[in-house]
C-alpha cells in the first residue's frame, strides 16, 4: 500500500504507522514480545517498520504472530529499504560493492577498516559504495585472520583459507551477480600472495572489478593523481632443459636471486619480470601502472603458449604486491591459459609450494 495517499480522498496524507518487529513490551500478550532484545532497544529504528494501519493491526494479532514472525518482518523491511535506496539513488551508475579480504602475514595482524575502503572508492574511483541488505550494511568480507597456522603455513592452512574464499564468493557474491545486485566490485585485500592470486581466479567476468593497492607512503588505499609511467618487461634469465616446467620471478616490490629458487626447479627455464626504473614498495601507485602490468603478463603467457607448447606448469615466485597478485589471478581465469600456475610462499625456510591454481 502507498503510505502517502489516502484510499478515500487520494489526498497526499501520511497513512503510515511505525510497527514493531519485536513487540514493544516483553510480554506474551504482545506479538513477538518474548525475545532476547532489550526493551530499551525495541523503539529504535532497527526494530521498527512502516506499515499501513490495516497491516499494522493484522501483524500485531497473536493469531498470526507465528506465521509472520520477526525473521519474516526483518526480511521484508530489508528488501523494501534496499529497493527504495536503489530507486532513489542519484548515483546508480557509479555504485560499487566493496569486497575486503584480510589475513595475518608473518605474525602481523593486518587491519583493513571499512572507512578506509570507502574513502578510496570515492576519491579514486569516483564511485559510491552500496551495501546490499543481504550483507547487513557492510562490505562483503573474507576473514582469514581467524585461521590457525598462519605462522607455519602448510597445506591445512591453505585448504582452510581457500574454503573461506570459496564460501564467500560462491554463496554471497555470485547470487548478487545473478540478481544484478552486484554489477561492480571494488577489491581490497591483504593476505599472502598465493591467496591473492586465488582470489583473483574467483572474480570472473560476470561483473566489473577494480582492484585497489595499499600505499605505504600514505598509509591508505587512495591512488595517486599522477601516473609515474612505470613499465614492465619479461626477459629470460636462464635456459632450461625441462619442457614441462618454467619459472616466472616477479621482482616488483623486491628481488629474488636465482640462488633462492626451490629445489626441484634446476632444469626449468627461468623468466624474470622487472619494472622500470626498478622494484619499489609503492610501485603500484596509479591504475595505469596496474594496466601495464596486466598487459605484460598477458604477453608473457601468450609467448609461453606459442613458443613452449608442451609447457605444463609455470612456477610463480617473487615479491608481488596486492593489486598485481589479484590481477594475475583474474587474467588466468579470463583467458583460460593452458599451463597451470604453481604458487609459492616465502617462509623462514625459503620458498615453499603453496597453491596450484
Amino acid at each position: 500500500m502507498y503510505l502517502l495517499e489516502g484510499d478515500l480522498t487520494y489526498k497526499e496524507v501520511f497513512v503510515g504507522e511505525a510497527a514493531h518487529i519485536v513487540g514493544q513490551k516483553e510480554s506474551a500478550k504482545s506479538a513477538r514480545g518474548i525475545d532476547s532484545l532489550q526493551e530499551e532497544e525495541r523503539d529504535l529504528a532497527e526494530n521498527l517498520m512502516l506499515a499501513c494501519s490495516n497491516c499494522h493491526t493484522e501483524i500485531d494479532k497473536l493469531l498470526v504472530a507465528e506465521l509472520i514472525d520477526k525473521e519474516f518482518l526483518r526480511q521484508r523491511k530489508q528488501e523494501h529499504e534496499g529497493e527504495v535506496r536503489h530507486q532513489t539513488s542519484l548515483t546508480k551508475s557509479r555504485r560499487t560493492v566493496i569486497l575486503r579480504m584480510a589475513g595475518d602475514i608473518r605474525g602481523s595482524r593486518m587491519e583493513l577498516p571499512r572507512d578506509t575502503a570507502v574513502e578510496a572508492v570515492v576519491k579514486s574511483g569516483g564511485r559510491f559504495p552500496i551495501f546490499p541488505e543481504a550483507y547487513d550494511q557492510k562490505s562483503v568480507e573474507i576473514e582469514l585472520r581467524s585461521i590457525d597456522g598462519e605462522e607455519n603455513v602448510d597445506a591445512k592452512y591453505y585448504e582452510a583459507a581457500v574454503t573461506k574464499i570459496n564460501n564467500v564468493i560462491d554463496q554471497r557474491v555470485r547470487p548478487g551477480v545473478m540478481s544484478q545486485e552486484i554489477q561492480h566490485m571494488s577489491v581490497f585485500a591483504i593476505a599472502r600472495v598465493p591467496l591473492l592470486v586465488y582470489l583473483g581466479t574467483k572474480l570472473d567476468d560476470g561483473f566489473t572489478t577494480e582492484v585497489y593497492q595499499r600505499q605505504r607512503s600514505t598509509q591508505n588505499w587512495v591512488w595517486a593523481n599522477q601516473d609515474p609511467g612505470t613499465t614492465f618487461s619479461v626477459t629470460q634469465a636462464r635456459d632450461g632443459r625441462s619442457i614441462d616446467d618454467a619459472v616466472l620471478i616477479t621482482n616488483l616490490s623486491g628481488t629474488t636471486p636465482l640462488t633462492e629458487l626451490p629445489t626441484g626447479l634446476d632444469e626449468a627455464a627461468v623468466f624474470q619480470m622487472d619494472p622500470q626504473p626498478g622494484p619499489a614498495e609503492d610501485l603500484f601507485v596509479h591504475p595505469a601502472v596496474l594496466n601495464r602490468f596486466e598487459a605484460a603478463i598477458r604477453e608473457f603467457f601468450t609467448r609461453m603458449e606459442e613458443g613452449h607448447k608442451q609447457l605444463e606448469r609455470v612456477h610463480l615466485i617473487g615479491a608481488m604486491p596486492v593489486s598485481p597478485a589479484v590481477a594475475l589471478g583474474r587474467i588466468l581465469k579470463s583467458t583460460g591459459l593452458r599451463p597451470i600456475l604453481v604458487t609459492y610462499d616465502r617462509t623462514k625456510n625459503g620458498y615453499v609450494q603453496a597453491l596450484v591454481v
